[in-house]
């Protein structure tokens, strides 16, 4: 006999084997015992994670011969056609290869004949959403006001690109992604029953690896399975996949907390040579990262926002102990420069190796001390020394200076920030001038439009000190920079023109950005 794949070999045939996804199989059950179905139903998720077994379960369970029933028998002849998908009564469609209104206008014309041996006749269309515009609309007619014996499911992982005259005329259900652990445990009574060897590190490092997806979870499974009775371990799903290891990980990031920039490039230089891919460490370094953000801002109370086990997350909690969160953001933010960075250059190693010097050698942040070179005196010979002095007071600004003024400027101000700092910029636009007074500019955010993330990052030392520098190349002068949420401050009027449109259209601006 040929082999039969895992992810085929255990599909789900009933709901209770569909894994992660209570929430949509209870809500089905119900509806089957009190016999309040709908004609059409819109499936919505990602791949691999139930959707289109959860159809074929569905019509199993209204067309078996016990049924409608919640556990279909799996016996009878209508339960064993729909699972070997031979059934003249359930039938399958392609979305990507039937997409046109060829096909649509023959399922319109078939739809007429009542089942030839079940209660209904049931068409399942997987990705939907690759239906052509003119196919779509074919189908609305017989959606809207289809025969008694005829139940649509629709399967698509781009809901967006249905057409909301379809999603009005199905109930729609949305599948999510399956958690790290939920899979780890079905791997774990799959490899019992398959007598396959595998440690708790392999389980995790495959299910991390899925993203979710409990047959993309079974296919990387299915390929290490060839390794026998030597067992599969952690290294293997490493090495097979090219994904950076935890430990590579924490060892970088430890690097870069002790700014220690050699280690961190032979730590980068060890896992390129150990085949990894290097577009996947800028992903898996930024996502690190921000899984520091979160247990940082959170700790425990926020652990279910980390997709890792126990012991991972105590190692991230005592990483965060040594970093603080203005540094957690710096490093987020230049690792995603970095990403964006290669994609419009040849290599991909070279953006990394530059923001690991970024956050290495950045030193004392600009404008924190100033360094001032005394020369030797004539009655010694011994050469110059470096002293540390305070930051000098600022010079008085110009007179002519007003609030106006920079209120006018202040597109431009973004706009010349945004050069160097688009994320700046882009949270700049989201405050206002609010006061200015001897050279001291207060820049405001308001509270009741949830501008607290804002203000803390543009708080941040080293953000002010190049909003301040900006603002000193524009005006000529220093202007000392604080951030302060302010209640009531008055809405932004926009544009006469732009006031126009928002009113014939009822709607608002969500955010303004200055042209060149």
């Amino acid at each position: 006999m040929s082999y039969l794949v895992l992810a085929r070999k255990y599909r789900p045939q009933v709901f209770d084997e569909l894994t992660g996804q209570s929430h949509i199989t209870d809500l089905l059950q119900k509806s089957i015992l009190s016999g309040r179905l709908a004609h059409a139903f819109l499936f919505c998720g990602p791949r691999g994670i139930g959707k289109t077994s959860c159809a074929r379960i569905l019509a199993k369970s209204l067309n078996c011969q016990k049924g409608p029933t919640l556990t279909p028998c799996g016996e009878c002849s209508a339960c064993r056609e729909i699972t070997a998908g031979n059934s003249f009564d359930v039938i399958e469609i392609d979305g990507a290869s039937n997409r046109g209104i060829e096909e649509i206008r023959t399922l319109r014309e078939n739809v007429k004949f009542a089942p030839a041996y079940g209660r209904f006749k049931i068409y399942i269309i997987d990705e939907v959403h690759m239906l052509t515009t003119e196919a779509f609309n074919a189908l609305l007619k017989t959606l809207e006001e289809p025969p008694a014996h005829v139940k649509f499911i629709f399967a698509t992982t781009e809901a967006n690109k249905v057409p909301s005259t379809i999603l009005s005329r199905c109930q729609r259900f949305d599948f999510k992604r399956i958690p790290v652990d939920t899979i780890m445990v079905a791997l774990r009574i799959l490899c019992q029953k398959e007598q396959l060897k595998a440690d708790e590190a392999a389980l995790y490092a495959i299910a991390k690896a899925a993203q979710g997806s409990m047959r993309d979870a079974l296919s990387i499974l299915d390929q290490l399975s060839a390794l026998g009775g030597e067992g599969i371990d952690s290294k293997d799903v490493y090495s097979m996949l090219g994904i950076v290891e935890s430990e590579l990980l924490f060892g970088l990031t430890d690097a870069l907390i002790a700014k220690d920039c050699p280690a961190a490039l032979k730590i980068f230089n060890d896992i390129i040579e150990r085949g990894k891919d290097i577009k996947q460490l800028g992903k898996d370094l930024t996502e690190h990262f921000r899984h520091l953000m979160i247990v940082k801002v959170g700790g425990p109370a926020l652990s279910d926002l980390v997709d890792y086990p126990a012991a991972i997350k105590q190692r991230l909690h005592q990483q965060t102990e040594k970093i603080g969160m203005e540094a957690i953001l710096k490093s987020i933010d230049f690792f995603i420069e970095a990403q964006e960075t290669a994609r419009i250059m040849e290599t991909l190693r070279m953006p990394l190796e530059l923001a690991f010097a970024k956050l290495t050698y950045g030193g004392n942040p600009v404008g924190d001390v100033h360094v001032v070179v005394a020369p030797p005196t004539r009655s010694t010979a011994a050469p110059a020394s470096a002293k540390i002095l305070p930051k000098p007071a600022l010079p008085d600004v110009r007179p002519d200076l007003s609030l106006d003024q920079i209120r006018q400027q202040w597109n431009a101000i973004a706009r010349d920030i945004s050069r160097r700092r688009m994320s700046i910029a882009t949270y700049l636009q989201d405050g206002t001038p609010y006061a200015y007074k001897d050279g001291h500019l207060t820049i405001g955010f308001t509270s009741d439009k949830g501008h607290k993330f804002q203000m803390q990052y543009l708080s941040q030392k080293d953000n002010l000190i190049l909003i301040e520098k900006t603002l000193q190349e524009r005006f000529g002068s220093e202007i000392v920079v604080q951030v302060k949420m302010i209640e009531g401050i008055p809405e932004k009027k926009a544009e006469p023109v732009v006031r126009s449109v928002l009113e014939m259209f009822g709607g608002e601006v969500v955010k303004e950005w200055p042209n060149e």
